[in-house]
């Protein structure tokens, strides 16, 4: 009898798991793992065959058709095509060749079961394309798809294992010129028009799909063989020239470089890039057509050495994806940051050859630990590799512990295994995977055939989990005067209760010499046995390395030293690690705001590094506008603005008087600084060796209207009277009412962008709103906090990966009471079901706000 039951019951389930498998996968909106498990399980051999015809007006609709041709292994279930549209958007639909019914539901077309077969099939949709992701301008328009958006625009399988050959056409104004991914093979001329047909690709995911087309001009230079294309709107033909061959010439030395870290050639068959005003990101790496902000590539005549340091990482971490992101790609979104690592890492790495005279162990520092830093000590710190239930969530994962914690930790990583077993590591890794897709594990397992050390637990702790390392400095000395022991405690572990593992090195600071000891860090306390027996320094510093990763408690000894000589230390590295560390103590309250002010005023006209000059900009900037109140910030003002008129006038470099001249622009408040500005602005008295670019025009008028408020309209009038780049200007137009002295405009203007379409622009958007809360207008911007929480899911659904950060970064900054942190906390109390990557991106932009 048993028995009986036992087979009904196998009976039963096999009757339920086949009527699960012709039934398939539920329909919901976004992208499931599960739906992406079942495609990826059964769909192989696939092939989009693309046509779009693109209107001359932005208010057209396009037509446009696709086919997919795929194998099946196994035609039982219906297939779920990824559409999110209006539902009449969808025209017809054909499959192997016969209409059949079909409609738009929760962002899928359903194809049934029986319209399907084992082994080939065909699929052809008509239909208009969608506009959410296509950033129609009147005069060019673009694609940007990442992380889900490529279902936005045309029927596809939207998800990053399911890779595809792609070939693409346009039709589109005579006057216009388009890149895609595929080089051109055939242009002709239609009915007044033209056709392009671009050439089949190698296989990749749909998120880097992407074609821009329109008014653009265009330049070709080839380097060692290979010709690449530049598309650009900059109207300024002497700024063009100034950086077209710089342009090529990085992109160039990133591949060169990339190709000898990898030992694989270059995997596509072009290289193009399109430049683009106001787009959405830095850069995106699109295969073979990458797109970049214009203004991150074509420098003004002023720019500094961290712009210009800046541009060529820009273009290294782009070129680097296309190995890492675009040949081998992670294989579900929770491993995003993979490919985002990589870049960052391989970009830091390849750019050294070009830039000889930079410390490139300093500006690794730089440009990683204090972001990170600001995102994972603040109540949204989440774990590198976060969860991931479906795609339409994926743009939340993104921000600085994906772009600047991870690459530390894979030179930690690096560092463990040594260079050379890492670099064939990761050889290993890029042929296995090639054209194909991998996860961090896959990764792991590769490197631990190379290393005696444990991967897996190392990863768990540095990947895995949430959070930074916190180590305290102890050290005795005897009577002797010498040291007795010098010990680093690790006071916060991971959750898991594991210590991070890490390198670093501790510096030892005498009158006359610093004492450099490395020291891996693994248990509880850390003895620094080297340091036994030395004379007892002035400070110790636990963290002077470009790679060591938390916050590094000065003891109370190097603390007090260090606000008085830490700008004396000779190595610009050391000096770098050392305000890094002076500025955590502020953020935290050990140090009070004034004495970290003045610290750095006396710091300034010491200091000839120009990535620690920069850096120490920055701070004063966070000092003056977030931790001083207003009446401290405008009596330390006249101090701080004389000592920046003087290091501007007496400034030896272009680069050095662009960063004093900026941030004078930032904080001047005084009369006199902000009418000699305006005299700048009005060219009735240039700074000499200091020429202004119609950029840098158009954002000092911005700063100037904030300031004189009964001159603001006279201002952005003239400055758009002056303005000949037609995008500088609708650009301008767009700010204009942020600016406005009148709250009844401002208030217009932020209703406005409660409507998605005025916030197609994105970049501008953030603009916007950073002038409306600018700190000077706090007060009166208590208003919009809420309500600009309240837009935040809708920003998400609507917006592009790092908007919803941005923009609520940019309304939360200028704000420093308790009331505007009372608004912060009283919203996530009062939502509680809030979205809780949301919540992290908002306890992260007001991490400072917050702090008690």
């Amino acid at each position: 009898m048993k028995w009986l039951l036992f087979v009904f019951f196998l009976m039963s389930m096999s009757i339920l798991f086949g009527q699960k498998t012709r039934k398939g996968v539920p329909l919901e909106p976004g992208v499931s793992l599960a739906l992406a498990e079942e495609r990826a399980a059964r769909m192989s051999g696939l092939e989009y065959d693309l046509f779009f015809n693109l209107p001359d007006s932005a208010h057209l609709p396009i037509p446009a058709e696709v086919t997919l041709r795929f194998n099946l292994i196994s035609a039982k279930a219906p297939l779920q095509l990824d559409f999110r549209v209006e539902p009449d958007r969808l025209k017809s639909v054909r499959v192997q060749g016969k209409s059949v019914p079909a409609e738009c539901k929760e962002g899928h077309i359903l194809i049934p079961a029986k319209y399907l077969r084992k082994g080939h099939n065909e699929i052809a949709v008509e239909f208009t394309a969608g506009d959410l992701s296509l950033n129609r301008n009147e005069d060019y328009l673009y694609t940007l798809l990442v992380p889900d958006r490529a279902s936005t625009v045309f029927p596809c399988f939207d998800q990053p294992d399911l890779k595809a050959r792609y070939r693409l056409e346009l039709e589109m104004p005579a006057a216009w010129e388009a890149s895609a991914n595929g080089a051109l093979e055939e242009e002709r001329a239609v009915n007044g028009r033209k056709r392009l047909r671009f050439r089949e690709t190698q296989p990749f995911s749909t998120y880097v799909f992407a074609f821009a087309a329109g008014q653009f001009q265009k330049r070709t230079q080839s380097r060692a063989g290979r010709a690449m294309t530049m598309l650009y709107r900059e109207t300024d033909d002497a700024k063009v020239a100034r950086n077209a061959d710089t342009i090529f010439d990085l992109h160039a030395q990133a591949i060169e470089w990339l190709e000898a870290y990898t030992q694989i050639p270059f995997p596509f068959d072009k290289l193009d890039f399109v430049l683009l005003p106001g787009f959405q990101y830095g850069g995106m790496e699109h295969i073979g057509n990458i797109f970049y902000r214009e203004g991150s590539l074509i420098l003004d005549e002023t720019a500094t050495e961290n712009q210009k340091l800046g541009r060529a990482r820009l273009i290294a971490h782009e070129t680097a994806h296309m190995w890492f992101g675009d040949m081998v790609t992670m294989k579900w979104f929770n491993d995003v940051w993979l490919k985002e690592v990589f870049a960052n890492f391989f970009a830091a790495k390849a750019v050294n050859p070009s830039f000889p005279k930079i410390n490139h162990d300093l500006s690794f520092l730089l440009a990683h630990q204090p972001t990170a830093y600001s995102e994972d000590r603040s109540g949204g710190s989440h774990p590198i590799q976060q969860p991931l239930e479906n795609l339409r969530e994926a743009g939340s994962l993104y921000g600085g512990i994906i772009y600047q914690k991870a690459p530390v930790v894979m030179r930690q990583l690096e560092a463990l295994m040594g260079e050379e077993a890492f670099r064939k590591g990761i050889q290993e890794y890029l042929k296995t995977f090639a054209y194909s897709n991998a996860t961090w594990d896959d990764l792991v397992g590769i490197l631990d055939a190379y290393s005696e050390e444990d991967l897996q637990g190392w990863s768990r702790v540095w990947v895995k989990e949430p959070g930074m390392p916190a180590i305290r400095t102890e050290w005795h000395a005897g009577s002797n005067g010498r040291l007795e022991k010098l010990t680093l405690v690790q006071e916060k572990k991971a959750p898991s209760g594991a210590n991070w593992i890490q390198s670093t090195v501790v510096a030892l600071a005498y009158p006359d010499t610093v004492v450099r000891i490395p020291v891996r860090l693994e248990a509880d306390v850390t003895e620094v046995v080297a340091a036994k027996g030395l004379p007892c320094p002035l400070a110790v510093l636990s963290n002077a390395s470009s790679m060591g990763y938390g916050y590094f408690r000065l003891d109370s000894i190097s603390l007090a030293y260090g606000l008085r000589q830490f700008a004396s230390i000779g190595d610009p590295l050391l000096r770098g690690a050392a305000w890094l560390a002076l500025y955590e103590e502020l953020v935290r309250g050990r140090v009070a705001p004034d004495a970290f002010l003045q610290s750095i005023l006396g710091a300034l006209p010491r200091e000839t590094e120009p990535l620690n000059r920069q850096n120490l900009l920055g701070y004063l900037g966070t000092v003056c506008w977030h931790y001083l109140a207003p009446a401290q910030r405008a009596k330390i003002a006249p101090e701080v603005e004389s000592l920046l008129w003087d290091l501007l006038a007496n400034a030896q470099d272009m680069s050095g008087k662009a960063a004093f001249f900026s941030t004078l622009s930032n904080l001047s408040i005084t009369a006199e600084s902000v009418s000699r500005l305006k005299a700048v602005w009005d060219g009735s008295v240039p700074v000499p060796g200091l020429p202004l670019s119609e950029a840098q025009q158009v954002s000092l008028a911005s700063e100037l209207a904030l300031r004189l408020p009964d001159e603001a309209d006279a201002i952005l009038s003239r400055q758009l009277e002056r303005t000949q780049n037609p995008d500088r200007r609708k650009r301008l137009e767009f700010i204009r009412p942020a600016l406005s002295p009148d709250p009844a405009v401002r208030d217009a203007f932020f209703e406005s962008l409660k409507n998605p379409a005025n916030r197609a622009t994105e970049p501008w958007v953030v603009d916007g709103a950073g002038y409306l809360n600018h700190p000077l207008r706090a007060e009166a911007a208590l208003k919009y906090i809420r309500p600009s929480l309240e837009l935040l899911e809708e920003i998400q659904r609507t917006g592009d990966i790092f908007f919803p950060r941005q923009f609520i970064t940019a309304v939360l900054s200028g704000h420093q009471s308790e009331e505007a942190a009372e608004i912060v906390r009283n919203f996530l109390r009062d939502h509680p079901e809030f979205p809780y990557r949301l919540r992290n991106k908002v306890l992260m932009a007001a991490d400072l706000l917050l702090k008690e």
